[in-house]
């Protein structure tokens, strides 16, 4: 769904993307814009007969009822056939309008989801989800103004215009250099409003955005008591917010201002005219009739007009910076060679690859590295040293930039991503829990296991024991992130997915740091048990548990700079046994 450049053709693409399937609907919808448009002006003429046999009945004999009949049953006619018509109009929208905006939504979701980690590593996601209810939201309505009003109303105005110049074509060019001064100063005006309107919605998401941060750390919030921070921090972002929308109002003003007057010059000019006409005889008491009436429906349209122009040029704004979602293209895409992954052993190889977060800053430089399948490997180093993103770039988390990942010969980059991850299991220190039940969270691994299966999972990962004593069971919510959890029992959670996908590749990132020391002796047998057959990468900062690894790969600033066993590594006295030394306790021998 990618779109072009050009914000205003972005724009009419997008839309046109969604609309082309009800293609047919919206034909529906303009045809009764038109039919509006009409009786704007034919009720105004059936009113100016129904006055002119009025005067006619005055000065001759004859029955009123009957020459007033047809006028007056065509008067009657245009309200009856008005009714229906906006009912067959409500009866389209009804079904177009939702359909149109949940299409919006599940597609702008999927391309949401295609985005990089990294994208959503520097966006709120308060924010992303605000800017994707605003368009779909805004596409909905501009599409309403455009057919009910602007459509409606340009028909009533050509059909107004040739209504009155029966009557002298002087009225039609009072109507028509208004007009023409009308649209060129409003759409001069409206050129200013859409800039002021986008710089304002960015704020306004800005603040949602903020907002939103502050909720999603809450417990942050209360534990160093920064209430007051919090909301000066959203006092300072509400004066810009108001300061934009001030500026957002001052602007409307200008043009309702100018709108405003020139009506008033408008009705000015036509009664005069009128007046003038009727005292020479060049018009009845119905034409007279006729162009007040139409007059004033045009004027109050054009007031109406005035108000969705605002309304338009604002929503065209919200709409841009909402589509700057939608046209930033993929950081990782698939080749349209890519096919899935096949997995037998698991060796994962590393080939002159280089890596970095910032552009002339390379994080990983030629780092070259062969795993073997069914290998168990610790990533030993500091915080920082480079071993979250060596399992992230192997899970294609992030791209590199040169050189190649390969699993059983396979280069990742030219394999489709989901099958890639369907082959990974990753428990990260932290893991990610939906605001859902414990079922739906430990299922996500694979939703179609058996409920055998499912309460294996859950009886390897030691969760029967904590889920049992919640009343609702596995049923219970566990809130925003797992917020409802603990940090132990969030991780029972996320170990009994991984062992329910049961991937041949395993990552290990932290993944008991938060469970006690029993909890974690009695899930470790698990591990070990999840383990076999498998290729693990296991992150610990506790090194004592990487003893039982067949290999320990030691990260220093983006590199590897130790390769070995836990006791060959001892034995050469260098970074690992520095490290070792540290987290033991045995200061005395570590190495400077």
């Amino acid at each position: 769904m990618r779109v072009e450049n050009n914000p205003t053709q972005s724009l009419i693409a997008f839309i046109w993307h969604f609309v082309r399937p009800y293609r047919g609907k919206f034909l529906c919808l303009l045809f009764v814009a038109l039919a509006w448009g009409i009786e704007m002006s034919v009720r105004p003429y059936t009113l100016k007969l129904i006055l002119d046999r009025l005067e006619i009945q005055t000065s001759e004999s004859g029955s009123i009822v009957l020459a007033l009949l047809l006028p007056a049953a065509a008067y009657l006619g245009c309200e009856a056939a008005i009714n229906i018509i906006f009912r067959f109009y409500d009866s389209i929208r009804m079904f177009v309008y939702p359909h149109l905006q949940a299409d919006i939504i599940r597609e702008t979701t999927a391309y949401v989801q295609g985005h990089s980690h990294g994208f959503f590593l520097h966006r709120l996601s308060g924010s992303i989800a605000s800017q994707m209810k605003e368009l779909a939201t805004g596409i909905k309505e501009l599409l309403q103004i455009t057919i009910n009003r602007f459509f409606s109303h340009f028909f009533a105005f050509i059909v107004a215009c040739g209504t009155i110049i029966f009557v002298s074509p002087i009225f039609t060019v009072i109507v028509l250099v208004w007009a023409l001064f009308f649209i060129l100063t409003t759409v001069y005006l409206s050129k200013k409003a859409v800039h002021v309107s986008k710089e304002a919605s960015q704020i306004r998401n800005q603040t949602v955005g903020q907002i939103n941060d502050m909720l999603l750390n809450m417990m942050a919030v209360k534990l160093f008591a920064r209430h007051d921070y919090e909301i000066a921090r959203v006092d300072e972002q509400l004066l810009e917010q108001i300061a934009w929308d001030k500026k957002c109002e001052w602007t409307n003003f200008k043009i309702r201002t100018v709108q405003g007057s020139s009506i008033f010059a408008m009705m000015t000019l036509l009664l005069a005219t009128l007046i003038h006409a009727r005292s020479q005889g060049l018009v009845t008491i119905g034409d007279f009739a006729l162009i007040l009436t139409i007059g004033i429906s045009i004027s109050a349209a054009i007031q109406n007009l005035s108000q969705d122009l605002l309304i338009f040029s604002e929503l065209v704004g919200k709409c841009k910076t909402s589509l700057q979602l939608i046209e930033t293209p993929h950081e990782i895409t698939d080749t349209r060679e890519a096919k899935p992954i096949m997995v037998t052993n698991g060796e994962v190889v590393f080939d002159g690859v280089t890596f970095s977060y910032d552009p002339g800053r390379p994080f990983f430089q030629d780092l070259s590295v062969k795993i073997n399948g069914g290998e168990k490997v610790g990533l030993v180093g500091f915080s920082g040293a480079g071993k979250s993103t060596f399992v992230h770039l192997i899970v294609r988390l992030f791209e590199c930039q040169n050189g190649s990942i390969s699993i059983d010969g396979q280069k990742i980059h030219e394999v489709l991503q989901g099958s890639l991850r369907t082959k990974i299991s990753l428990i990260p220190q932290d893991p990610p829990l939906f605001h859902r039940s414990v079922r739906d969270n430990i299922l996500y691994g694979r939703a179609q296991a058996s409920e055998e299966e499912f309460l294996e999972a859950c009886r390897q990962a030691h969760v029967l024991e904590f889920v049992q004593a919640f009343p609702q069971g596995f049923d219970t919510i566990v809130g925003e992130r797992g917020v409802r959890l603990s940090g132990g029992q969030r991780q029972r959670i996320a170990i009994a997915r991984a062992i329910l996908k049961n991937a041949p590749i395993l990552i290990l990132d932290e993944a008991t740091s938060s469970l006690d020391s029993s909890s974690e002796r009695e899930i470790q047998k698990s591990l070990e048990f999840l383990m076999q057959k498998k290729t693990v990468f296991v992150i610990a900062h506790r090194l004592s548990t990487l003893r039982s690894m067949n290999r320990l790969l030691v990260f220093n600033q983006g590199k590897i700079v130790e390769d070995g066993s836990h006791q060959a590594l001892l034995a050469l006295q260098g970074y690992y046994a520095n490290l070792w030394n540290i987290h033991s306790g045995n200061f005395s021998n570590s190495v400077s």
